[in-house]
Order: C-alpha cells, then sequence, then structure tokens
C-alpha cells in the first residue's frame, strides 16, 4: 500500500523489451538494462517523477494480442492507482500494431505513450536517453490528455491510429502521411508543442479478449489459392476472421471469389482492405473479383485501414462480440 501511494502522481515507465532498454553484451547478443542503471539515462529531475514496472523483456516478434491486451491492463492499473501517465518500451519491430491495438481499448484521459529505437542502449547513436526522457515528457503534458494512445520517436508526437511503419534500418523510419505528428519537440530547449488533436472512433473495453484466430490473406499475381483451399479443406471451423489485403482499390483474383463464398457461408466474418499503405477500398468497376462485387457479395469494407490495422481492428471487434451491421459500423468507424 506504501508503494502505491509513493507512485500517485508519477509516470510508470513499463519495461516491456525493444532495443532501447536493453544493452550489447557480445556479438549477437543483449542484455536488458538493470532497474538499478536506468537512472542514468534520465535526468535528475525525471528520476524524480518516474518508477518503473517490469513486464517483458522477449522480443515483440513472441508477442500475441491477447499479451498485448494483458499489457494494456497492466497500464490500465498504474492509472487506476494514481499514475498522471504511462510508458510503455516496445520493440520498433511491431510497434504500430501493438500501439494501434492499445488505442482500440485505452479509455482514460491519460496519456499512454509508445517509445522505441533501432538501437541498443550504450551504442554509437543510441537514443535511450532523449526517447525516455521525451515519452515521459509527453506522458506528464496535459497538452496529451484525452487524446488516446501515443508514440513518441524523432522528436515527434504521432497518434497510434495514424503512424506508419516504412524503415526497418533508418531512424525515421515511421511516419504519419495523411496527417502528421500531433505535437513536436523544439530543440535545443526540448519544449513539447502541440499541433492538433487526433480523431479517435468508438474505444472497446479495455478487458475485451481479442479474438485468437484471425489472419491476413495477400492479393499477389495469380497467387493466394492454395492457402484459401487449405483453410476450406481443414482449419476454415477454426477461423475467427479474415482479412483480404487486395489489391489497389480493393480487388482479387476471380479465382478466390468462389473460395470466400465458401469461407464466408461458414459464418467467419471477412473484411476487405487494399494493401497499398495508404489506400482505401473503391468500389468503381463492375467485373469478376473486383471490390464493387465483393462488397455485394458480403465482405465487411474496411475504409482506409491497413490490412495489420484491419485484422486487429477485426480481433477486437469479434471478441467484443459484434456481428453483422454492428461489425461493419465498427470497422468503418474512421
Amino acid at each position: 500500500m506504501s508503494n502505491v501511494v509513493s507512485n500517485r502522481d508519477k509516470i510508470a515507465l513499463i519495461m516491456a523489451g525493444g532495443q532501447i532498454i536493453h544493452k550489447r553484451v557480445s556479438e549477437g547478443e543483449a542484455a536488458p538494462i538493470e532497474k538499478e542503471e536506468l537512472a542514468a539515462y534520465l535526468t535528475g529531475e525525471m528520476r524524480e517523477k518516474i518508477y518503473v514496472v517490469d513486464w517483458s523483456y522477449q522480443p515483440v516478434c513472441h508477442y500475441t494480442l491477447r499479451m498485448c491486451g494483458d499489457l494494456i491492463q497492466l497500464a490500465g492499473a498504474q492509472v487506476e492507482e494514481g499514475a498522471k501517465g504511462v510508458v510503455i518500451t516496445c520493440g520498433t519491430q511491431a510497434l504500430t500494431e501493438v500501439a494501434y491495438f492499445a488505442d482500440l481499448i485505452w479509455s482514460y484521459p491519460q496519456p499512454l505513450v509508445f517509445t522505441a529505437s533501432i538501437n541498443h542502449a550504450e551504442t554509437p547513436g543510441s537514443e535511450t536517453a532523449l526517447l525516455l526522457s521525451q515519452a515521459s515528457q509527453a506522458a506528464e503534458s496535459r497538452a496529451c490528455w484525452g487524446h488516446g494512445v501515443l508514440v513518441c520517436l524523432q522528436d515527434k508526437i504521432y497518434a497510434a491510429s495514424e503512424i506508419c511503419h516504412f524503415s526497418n534500418y533508418s531512424r525515421m523510419g515511421y511516419d504519419s502521411p495523411l496527417c502528421g505528428p500531433i505535437a513536436e519537440f523544439f530543440e535545443p530547449t526540448g519544449i513539447l508543442v502541440s499541433l492538433r488533436c487526433p480523431r479517435r472512433g468508438r474505444i472497446m473495453d479495455i478487458g475485451t479478449p481479442p479474438a485468437r484466430n484471425v489472419e491476413i490473406l495477400d492479393a499477389s499475381l495469380g497467387g493466394g489459392d492454395i492457402l484459401l483451399n487449405a483453410l476450406l479443406d481443414d482449419r476454415v471451423s477454426e477461423l475467427d476472421g479474415l482479412v483480404v489485403s487486395a489489391f489497389g482499390g480493393g480487388d482479387i483474383p476471380p479465382s478466390w471469389v468462389p473460395l470466400l463464398r465458401k469461407i464466408m457461408r461458414a459464418e467467419v466474418p471477412v473484411v476487405l482492405t487494399s494493401r497499398c499503405p495508404v489506400g482505401r477500398v473503391q468500389p468503381e468497376d463492375d467485373f469478376e473479383g473486383c471490390a464493387k462485387r465483393l462488397l455485394e457479395m458480403g465482405l465487411i469494407d474496411a475504409g482506409t485501414l491497413t490490412p495489420l490495422q484491419a485484422r486487429i481492428r477485426l480481433a477486437v471487434g469479434v471478441g467484443a462480440e459484434l456481428s453483422g451491421q454492428d461489425l461493419r459500423t465498427y470497422m468503418r468507424d474512421e
């Protein structure tokens, strides 16, 4: 009880892995920064404002959506106990997915801020100290309240619903191509300047268990039939939902159409997206396999969601037991 009281009005720093809190110990091997070592990466003022919560140091590619749900519930518990904001470290490879999932279920006004780095701590060019400081500053800033889940990178604050990861080897590998950041740190002063308020859609309960088996099928020239037939032969009963990552405007090979009909007859929701990083379904032309006919057939229009976002949103919607028009409306809640 005394520890809870002592942490009230502080920033919770949840250590959930990533290079940002790992240091190289040998070639090809890294180890987490110990709690005692973390103080070296924080200014004196920030040390007094932060308390550390250990969660997991495993690679982000080992995560599942249900593990992410546990992580976000842990973050919510910190707010319930009096934290004024939460920072989560994360691996860069799936940062945008974890943060997007969190944004769908984070209903608190207190900021939840993710941060990550392609460099390990203590390596040349490491940004660990800077990013932890900036993310903590955003987490305690009233200007960030009510904006949902945020991502702190590149001297900027992005909305988790808008950020895109386009390069895995550049420090400037993230962007929000349609909207830009919602805030920036002006250097050398480090002042955080708010630029705009992001729009948020429907927020689900933080305890919503996402559906386990929602898959993505990518459109490619002449491909996909074997995977679809394999699903129908052996595993369609296990499928909770399917996202079709279609060609540009939402079109697919005509051979997929009868296979998707069979999947839908098994009462599996099928969502249609564009495989373009910045795209949307465009039901304009009329031919076999076109978006127009697929939507008439009953596929769910994901609008501007990317395939990865659509998969996460569908998993949350199905987990919340949405179906029919309710699920369609949720998937288009842009």
